[in-house]
């Protein structure tokens, strides 16, 4: 049987993560968990940000940029430059999370959450410094 992995929000997991253009084909890849603890603690999927290792040119608000080294990056067990992309969201099986490689500082989480804001057009977003 699988191991159910039991995650947080902020949370960095390594799962099966489908290609955008096919979904029949899947990469490893890590992700954040962007689900609630509540849905996180009882439900049987979680939620997930894609994080890429392949840095684009220019700084878009819907992403979270994690340099490394830093602070973010050690705690979340990310060896590389990575972007959070708040616009490539999926809900997985839980059993489908191979593995816990960290989590977000909470201040990096909340840097995070204003990306997830503006790419859903939440409130947040504006709150803090969407226009």
């Amino acid at each position: 049987m699988d191991p159910v992995f039991q995650v947080g929000r902020g949370d960095v997991v390594l799962v099966p993560f489908p290609y955008v253009t096919d979904f029949k084909k899947a990469k490893t890849r890590p992700a954040l968990v962007i689900q609630n603890d509540t849905g996180n603690r009882f439900g049987s999927t979680v939620i997930v940000a894609l994080i890429s290792s392949s840095m684009p040119e220019k700084r878009y608000p819907m992403h979270y940029p994690i340099p490394c080294p830093s602070v973010a990056a050690k705690a979340a067990g990310l060896q590389r430059p990575s972007v959070v992309k708040m616009e490539t969201l999926i809900t997985l099986p839980r059993r489908a999370i191979l593995k816990r490689l960290g989590a977000l500082p909470r201040e990096a989480m909340r840097e995070a959450d204003t990306a997830l804001a503006f790419s859903l057009d939440l409130p947040l977003a504006t709150q803090f410094g969407k226009g």
